[in-house]
């Protein structure tokens, strides 16, 4: 799934019980309501089952000051439908301090440090490690 308009992009894929999103851009409200409703459908099969979330996101340069409370929404619906652990592979040093206020605005508080990673792999298998350990 994908979506893409004049500001930014995004693709989403599932492996296994980790949804992987890969954002390019800058992300406004109108990109992150749509991966919003497109990240719901995805889920939905999960049942509530735990599941990871990983933006490999080497290429976003930042979301736009409106598009925040978006990003705050869409971590809370991924808490609120039983998201264990996100990990992030970001270069850009606005999205990296964004990142941090949205986890916090959001009540999904944890050390970024923790959840930043290299590369896609390095994630993946953090998220795994997770997700492992709570069966």
């Amino acid at each position: 799934m994908k979506f893409k308009n004049k500001y930014g992009s995004y693709k989403l894929r599932v492996e296994g019980s980790i949804v992987i999103a890969q954002f390019k851009g800058s992300l406004n409200p109108e990109l992150l309501n749509h991966f919003n409703a497109t990240l719901l459908e995805t889920i939905a099969p999960f049942k509530h089952l735990p599941w990871g979330y990983i933006s490999d996101s080497p290429d976003v340069v930042a979301a736009t000051p409106d598009a925040e409370k978006n990003m705050i929404d869409v971590s809370q619906t991924m808490g609120k439908n039983n998201c264990l652990i996100s990990a992030f592979v970001l270069t850009s040093p606005i999205a990296l301090r964004q990142i941090q206020r949205i986890m916090h605005g959001s009540g999904r508080d944890a050390h970024l440090q923790d959840c930043l990673f290299d590369d896609l792999q390095q994630a993946k298998s953090f998220v795994n490690k997770i997700l492992t350990s709570t069966e």
